[in-house]
């Protein structure tokens, strides 16, 4: 229901919406006829402004009552509620790796954050051919300072339960990964679309495979059912951005209770695809580094997080300190299980991302580095069959090394 206050801002009421907190209108400087307002909406959802004053920049975004793309697809508005819910939730956790929330108008679904212009889309910057060495290492930081910290691992199951009880009331945007992600690729659907006819006998092989089928109904219930931590729920190379030395994760607003390896997935089976996208052997070479780069540090920094909780005798009640603190040998059995478990969800996540990407309902630009389409389609045609082949056999799950040289091989 739209509430009565709420109403689409045009740039004249951005500028009047800013003007009316002392905090914003400072950060910008100036009055607002000095404002300059430009509109950067990219993805499906939400309008998107940044606004720079003679002082500095903020970013506003606000909730659309239908999607932006499609306007006969109606939504509620409160996708900017839980944005906002996120960033407090794990700013503290990740300050230098997400961007400081300014202000929220509960009334005007408006989300005000700090502005990274001068920053790109990760995305964007890849297809171009641009390499930020150090952004897949700050995405498994920030994977791994978003959940352990969000889970039982770190709280006790009282203050867990609190803190995760708000996002699973995100019933509309986990409903559109549910359906976009995790269901509908696998059966005719008028939201499914694949560019290249090339591709058909590859789509209907896939849907057929009762393997397959089993694995996505089982990763379905994972994602449903394994409430690990606090998600981001949306991780992929659009929802990055980055600069010289600098990588900051946005768009929190699909964040939801869930298996970590849900947001590890993501971002894996978006550079995945970048891998067999990208139309050179250097682009190659840096998407595999990346891959390694994120898995290594999500690792590390997990575990040195959970390790230091326990040693210091401020664990979770799941795997409490009490039980290892005098045992570091078991201590390290038990993460290695648990890393591995992450790891098997995230080669399984990546998959389902990767099929829905290219035969669902939202792909990604990255094919459209390929300007011949015969290419095109058998790079596409190669990961997708590279993704039913992960998902097809549950008794033989790669590890992300193996993965990786799994993939550098069929996309040579």
């Amino acid at each position: 229901m739209i509430r009565p206050a709420y109403r689409t801002l045009d740039p004249a009421g951005i500028r009047a919406f800013l003007a009316a907190q002392p905090a914003l209108a400072e950060r910008l400087g100036g009055s607002r006829a000095d404002w300059r307002v430009r509109e950067v909406s990219d993805g499906n959802l939400n309008n998107v402004f940044l606004i720079d004053g003679p002082a500095g920049g903020v970013c506003f975004k606000q909730s659309l009552p239908h999607v932006r793309v499609d306007p006969d697809w109606k939504m509620p508005l409160d996708r900017t509620t839980f944005e906002a819910a996120y960033l407090r939730a794990v700013r503290p956790h990740v300050s230098d790796l997400t961007t400081e929330l300014l202000h929220f108008d509960p009334d005007l679904f408006a989300l005000v954050v700090e502005s990274l212009d001068g920053h790109v889309v990760l995305r964007h910057g890849l297809m171009q051919g641009g390499d930020w060495p150090e952004a897949a290492a700050a995405i498994g930081r920030f994977v791994a300072r978003a959940t352990f910290p969000t889970s039982p691992l770190a709280l006790p199951f009282e203050q867990a339960s609190a803190l995760l009880a708000p996002f699973a009331r995100n019933h509309t945007l986990t409903r559109i990964t549910v359906d976009l992600v995790l269901t509908d690729p696998y059966h005719a659907h008028p939201r499914n679309h694949w560019l290249s006819p090339e591709l058909d006998a590859t789509v209907a092989d896939l849907r057929a495979d009762p393997a397959v089928r089993r694995r996505a109904g089982h990763m379905q219930a994972r994602f449903l059912t394994c409430r690990q931590a606090l998600l981001h729920g949306d991780l992929h190379t659009g929802s990055i951005m980055v600069a010289a030395h600098d990588t900051r994760v946005i768009d929190g607003e699909f964040a939801l209770p869930g298996p970590i390896g849900f947001d590890c997935g993501l971002f894996v089976g978006n550079l995945l695809m970048h891998l067999f996208a990208t139309p050179t052997p250097e682009g190659r070479t840096r998407a595999l580094r990346d891959i390694a780069q994120f898995w290594t540090h999500f690792r590390r920094d997990f575990i040195t997080l959970w390790t230091d909780a326990v040693t210091r005798g401020r664990s979770g009640d799941a795997y409490a300190a009490p039980l290892f603190r005098d045992d570091p040998a078991s201590l390290r059995q038990v993460q290695d299980q648990f890393l591995a478990d992450i790891e098997a969800d995230t080669i399984a996540f990546a998959a389902l991302e990767i099929i829905r990407r290219l035969t669902g309902y939202a792909h990604v630009a990255d094919f459209d580095a390929l300007p011949d389409r015969t290419v095109r389609a058998a790079r596409q045609q190669a990961v997708l069959r590279l993704a039913r082949d992960l998902l097809a056999d549950p008794t033989h799950i790669p590890t992300i090394a193996a993965l990786s040289a799994l993939a550098a091989a069929r996309v040579a």
